[in-house]
Parts: C-alpha cells; sequence; structure tokens
C-alpha cells in the first residue's frame, strides 16, 4: 500500500470543486477554492491548482547592450567625479530615458502573479569590472526594480567573494563549494521575497544556477505536491549568521494576493545543523528525498557569469545555487569574483 494513501481525502468534493473542469484560471480567482482545499485536506486538488500555475512561470532574458554603451560612456565622463553623491540621481535619469518601456514593464513585473515572470536576466549593462561603477548601477537597478534591502546586523550580504576561510566550504556565498538549490533566509521572521545579483567581475565564469518550481516538482505527483505545500517545516541559518543559529517553522506553501502561490524551499546542508530545511512528518520527509534525488538529474537555468549581468528574481518562486569554484581562485585574492547582492520586499 501506498503510505501516501493514509492522506487522501475521506470526505466529498463539494460541488463547486467538482464543476471545476480545468484549472486555467489564476489561483488569485481561485482563492475561495484553494481554501476549501486546505480545509478538506484535498491534497490531490491542491496539487492540481499548483502544478498548473507554476507550468506559467518563466525567466526573462533581456540584451541591454543598447543601455550598457550609454552607461559605460556616461562612467567615462564621470571618471573624475566617482565620490560625487548624486551620481545615483545622474544615472537613474539616465538608464529611465534610454530604456525601452517593454524591457521596463518586464523588470518591475517580475515576481507578479498576472505576468508570470519568475526572474529576469539582463546582460550587458556595462563593461568595466569597477566595484563603484558595479555598485552604482546594481543600487541603480534595484531603486527601478522597487526592491527594498534588508540588511541583518550578523551578516556582510552586500558584496559576496570567495574567502579563504571558505576553502572546503559548502552552501555557503563565500564558500568554494557547490551551493544546493535554496531560497534565501526563509529562517527569519519576515519573508524575503526578492533578490537582486549584479556581476562586477567572475575569472572563473561560475555562472548562478536557477531551477523554477514547475521543475522542481515535476518529480512529485500531484497528491504528493498538495501533501508537501500544506505541511510546515522548520528552517535552519547556517554560516552565514555567525555566532547563533536562527530558526523559524513555516509552512511550505506561501499564499500572497499580488505574488500568488509560492514554496518556502532549501535543500542546503549546514556541517552544523545538517539539512537546512528539517521537518517532523515521515511522510513529507520521504517526498523531500524524492524531491532531492530529482535535482541531481535536474538541469539548472544559468545566468551569465560575466561583467556587467544584473538578475532580479521572486526569492521564493524560484531556487538558485552554482557549482563548485575552482581553488586556484584563492591565490588569485578576493577580487576574481565579485557579485553584490540586495535581498528584501517590494
Amino acid at each position: 500500500m501506498n503510505p501516501l494513501e493514509v492522506f487522501q481525502p475521506q470526505t466529498s468534493i463539494p460541488k463547486k470543486m467538482e464543476h471545476i473542469q480545468s484549472f486555467e484560471s489564476s489561483v488569485l480567482v481561485q482563492k475561495e477554492l484553494w481554501d476549501g482545499a486546505r480545509k478538506l485536506s484535498h491534497f490531490e486538488f491542491m496539487g492540481k491548482i499548483l502544478r498548473n500555475e507554476f507550468s506559467k512561470e518563466q525567466i526573462a532574458r533581456l540584451n541591454m547592450s543598447y543601455l550598457g554603451s550609454k552607461i559605460d560612456k556616461w562612467w567615462f565622463s564621470q571618471k573624475d567625479t566617482h565620490k560625487n553623491p548624486f551620481l545615483g540621481y545622474s544615472l537613474l535619469e539616465l538608464i529611465y530615458k534610454n530604456i525601452l518601456p517593454e524591457h521596463l514593464k518586464q523588470i518591475q513585473s517580475v515576481g507578479m502573479a498576472d505576468h508570470k515572470t519568475a526572474a529576469v536576466f539582463m546582460e550587458y549593462l556595462f563593461s568595466q569590472p569597477d566595484r563603484c561603477l558595479a555598485l552604482l548601477v546594481h543600487e541603480t537597478m534595484a531603486k527601478i526594480f522597487g526592491l527594498i534591502d534588508v540588511k541583518y546586523p550578523y551578516e556582510d550580504h552586500k558584496e559576496l567573494y570567495p574567502s579563504k576561510l571558505g576553502e572546503g566550504a559548502f552552501d555557503w556565498g563565500k564558500g568554494l563549494g557547490m551551493i544546493r538549490p535554496h531560497s534565501d533566509d526563509i529562517y527569519e521572521n519576515r519573508d524575503i521575497n526578492f533578490m537582486g545579483l549584479t556581476v562586477c567581475r567572475d575569472t572563473s565564469s561560475t555562472p548562478t544556477w536557477f531551477w523554477l518550481l514547475k521543475d522542481v516538482v515535476s518529480c512529485l505527483t500531484d497528491l504528493e505536491l498538495g501533501r508537501l505545500a500544506l505541511s510546515e517545516a522548520t528552517f535552519f541559518s547556517g554560516t552565514n549568521v555567525e555566532g547563533t543559529c536562527l530558526k523559524s517553522t513555516k509552512p511550505i506553501l506561501r499564499f500572497d494576493e499580488t505574488e500568488g502561490p509560492t514554496l518556502r524551499l532549501d535543500f542546503r546542508i549546514d556541517s552544523r545543523v545538517g539539512p537546512r530545511m528539517q521537518v517532523e512528518d515521515v511522510e513529507v520527509q520521504q517526498i523531500l528525498l524524492k524531491m532531492r534525488n530529482g535535482l541531481k538529474s535536474l538541469k539548472p537555468i544559468a545566468s551569465n557569469p560575466s561583467c556587467g549581468s544584473v538578475s532580479f528574481l521572486a526569492n521564493l518562486k524560484i531556487l538558485h545555487g552554482r557549482s563548485e569554484l575552482n581553488p586556484v581562485m584563492l591565490y588569485e585574492g578576493e577580487s576574481s569574483r565579485i557579485l553584490f547582492r540586495s535581498k528584501g520586499i517590494k
């Protein structure tokens, strides 16, 4: 007997649900049915709704070279005034004046339920691997995106680079080891909805890897997906949090009126606490193990690791990670791979 059969609904499906012929309409429209599915433990019904919603999510790739050439020229003209506090306003004006309206719309609609764009990858926004320029572009694009950065006192999250302390360390932004699929900061009391990444320099040419939820859950049946979504998990902090371990127990499924349905997932394994996402229910443990095994053969979506690449993503709609870094980078110093990161809310 399939152990998950004990979780199949024992009550009859309400008449309103019986007449649903498809799940093409948005979960925003189906919220009453969604609440009913959770109340009555209709796991398979919930799984069908979520799979349909996740199947619509996509990634937008934008060639921004037309704008990058103007930014490069502007930066060269400002070379003697790089400490001018008004440079950000000047760059903001330049971008708004020259960005294509359709590109602006795609950027600002990431993560919104009615647009179905889980992430946007922008390429060639600048060509000089200059820290000051990269940070200025990063912060300016974050303003345009609408990201309100959230910084915690126990971690330096803005600038990411390989550290000598990270030799042999996995699942840590400053480590050299592989970083397994995850969403950031789920162990915090508040949800970090959005994240931005900007490549200043990367001599290793190591792309950030991404996994859309529709692919992450493709190995599950509708019943398993619904069972997972209507469970809760405890999320733990890792090496990034110094001196203590933070944890928070939350529902795996998160629903927001503006963003739609998302899943809280973290497949990293910390050397101190073990799996960063832990559940007590034995059946849900097996579902997570099935997903972890499925991820091993799932080809990730790669970003462009070259200078001037900027990405914005809905943190709970798409997982991210990367492969191992070449140990020789330790001898090249911290300037071998420089990324700027912001994470927060809109």
